[in-house]
């Protein structure tokens, strides 16, 4: 395996951190969309098996919002966590605000970093680990992604209107606020 110098010039750490912001930025604004489009759905909706790989919405939510969870402590170097110690998912109108807290004191505390620092955790499993803030945030954005495709699936497959939550789509409203 090729060495790789995680020594950069200020000038590139700054964009690298950058980078990152804006991508726990997009992991926000998704979610919102996201969880917006779930309010109409009934209980029953929301706790259906759909054959996802969590059964439904709800279980899909619970992973996704867990991970985050999980991933949030790690960064901020808080003790090991675990899926089984997390509590029941609130409702919805209760998680909303909740999650997107969890994002912001995520996004905060990550500006605080060096995209290149390294942090030292364990797995779900108890594993010693070792990734770069940058690799964390990345994988973070890509998993809550990868997750929030299946709810999109999963709303389609009830009747219900999706939203749009493509990082371009994000990339464009922001630069229209920003015009």
């Amino acid at each position: 395996m090729e060495h790789l110098d995680t020594e950069r010039d200020p000038q590139e750490n700054g964009a690298a951190k950058h980078e990152l912001l804006a991508l726990l930025d997009y992991n926000a604004w998704a979610t919102e969309r996201l969880l917006s489009a779930l309010a109409p759905l009934t209980p029953e909706e929301l706790a259906r098996d759909l054959g996802s790989s969590h059964g439904g919405i709800a279980g899909t939510l619970e992973h996704l919002y867990g991970a985050d969870v999980i991933w949030t402590a790690r960064l901020c170097s808080r003790p090991a966590i675990r899926f089984d110690d997390l509590p029941a998912l609130p409702p919805l109108i209760l998680l909303e605000p909740q999650w997107l807290a969890l994002q912001t004191g995520r996004r905060d505390f990550v500006a605080g970093l060096g995209a290149e620092q390294n942090i030292v955790y364990a797995t779900t499993k108890g594993e010693a680990q070792r990734s770069t803030v940058g690799e964390i945030v990345r994988h973070v954005v890509n998993h809550a992604t990868y997750h929030r495709g299946q709810v999109v699936s999963m709303l389609r497959q009830l009747g219900h209107p999706a939203p749009n939550t493509d990082l371009i789509a994000f990339y464009r409203l922001r630069a229209a606020d920003q015009s």
